[in-house]
């Protein structure tokens, strides 16, 4: 299928980045982020009672974090009856992760183009692995940890960024090394974390943030998805052009912007995740697509990187779509020079191929007990992707 012009100079846009983690900034810092204002993964909710329980349960978390209320049924009351707004992160610029959920004291990287750097997209630092708000689990420690992280942790990382870190040159090498930078992030999280501790950054006098950073894999994953919101901004007020600038799922619904209609999501219903729970949590059950991750497998990587990971790929064997190897190829609008691959949906050629992006999901469990209880892949249906071109 031929590029249309449009497309290609959105692509050239978006191929001209240069994305370097440069500092942390908290959400209320932010414009017209003030107030009690909570912030979820994917599109809008139809209403406060779509809201499924693990996001629940985070949001819960995050006001309970902010001091604003008691418990996390008084925190639940406030958000249910409008006491505390709810808005999608990716409409103030910031990505996250599963069922997580930021507020106002939140403390984000912030990834910035280093050609201009007042253009910026921001992510929650990676929890860890236990006490997680992508996991959607109310837990007693968890607004500590949230503030131990929005804190020390955030000032460390603070002081560690007085001079920018570029993210392709990492990015290339954790591809290189078997990183799909979104299932699997573990040499990325690495070199990044390495290369904060290098620069000695300030308030750790006890070695704690270090081991924490160190026992968390999936810390890149949360500068991925910020770097691939700033590149896939760069294409927005694109008139003509169908490639995809934001994607994720709020767990009952899925929506995507192309960069033709900025601040216009088109909102489906959420597709299922192929994968497998695990032994421990059999007889659960998963809620579909959640997360604003979602953007990395737009932009390419993810599920359309599988080439780079093998072990993420027999990891996944028997759950992708037979046509797994020869969707990107068909979808991926070109070479991303400083992904040193193919990258960007458009949604045109997704459309036109009946087929969209593989998306690597974590399996969240719908009842908000358990947390993560498996993982698999989200195969977004091609006509989904022909809803978007409607208007455009």
């Amino acid at each position: 299928m031929t590029n249309s012009p449009a497309d290609t100079i959105a692509f050239d846009r978006i191929n001209a980045v240069r994305p370097q983690l440069s500092g942390i900034v908290r959400l209320r810092d932010l414009p017209n982020a003030d107030g009690r204002l909570l912030l979820h993964a994917g599109p809008p909710f139809a209403s406060v009672a779509e809201i499924p329980a693990p996001v629940l349960n985070s949001l819960a978390m995050v006001a309970l974090r902010e001091g604003w209320a008691d418990d996390a049924a008084e925190a639940m009351q406030m958000i249910r009856s409008g006491a505390v707004r709810i808005a999608p992160a990716q409409d103030h610029g910031v990505l996250v992760p599963l069922a997580g959920a930021v507020g106002p004291s939140t403390a984000l990287l912030v990834v910035s183009d280093a050609n201009d750097p007042v253009q910026r997209r921001f992510s929650p630092i990676n929890e860890g692995m236990v006490l997680c708000t992508r996991l959607g689990i109310v837990h007693p420690d968890l607004p500590d940890h949230l503030r131990w992280l929005d804190g020390p942790v955030a000032g460390w990382i603070e002081s560690a960024l007085e001079q920018p870190i570029d993210l392709h040159p990492v990015l290339r090498d954790a591809l290189a090394q078997g990183d799909d930078c979104h299932s699997r992030t573990v040499a990325g999280s690495a070199a990044l974390v390495s290369m904060l501790a290098e620069r000695e950054g300030k308030g750790d006098p006890d070695g704690q943030i270090r081991a924490f950073l160190d026992a968390s894999p999936a810390f890149a994953l949360n500068v991925w998805m910020a770097m691939c919101g700033l590149m896939a901004a760069a294409a927005e007020g694109c008139e003509g052009s169908a490639l995809v600038t934001r994607a994720g799922g709020n767990g009952r619904s899925f929506g995507y912007q192309i960069a033709a209609r900025p601040g216009h999501w088109t909102i489906v219903a959420a597709p299922a995740i192929n994968g497998r729970v695990e032994p421990v949590h059999q007889g659960r059950h998963a809620l579909p697509a959640l997360g604003d991750s979602a953007l990395v497998d737009f932009m390419g990587l993810g599920g359309q990187a599988l080439d780079s990971a093998p072990q993420v790929a027999q990891a996944m064997k028997g759950l992708l779509p037979a046509d797994a190897a020869d969707r990107p190829t068909a979808i991926l609008q070109g070479r991303i020079d400083g992904f040193g691959r193919p990258g960007v949906t458009n949604a045109a050629r997704a459309a036109a191929a009946g087929v969209g992006p593989m998306v690597l999901l974590g399996m969240i469990d719908a009842a908000g007990e358990a947390g993560r209880i498996g993982g698999g892949c989200a195969a977004v249906d091609g006509s989904v992707m022909s809803e978007s071109l409607v208007a455009a």
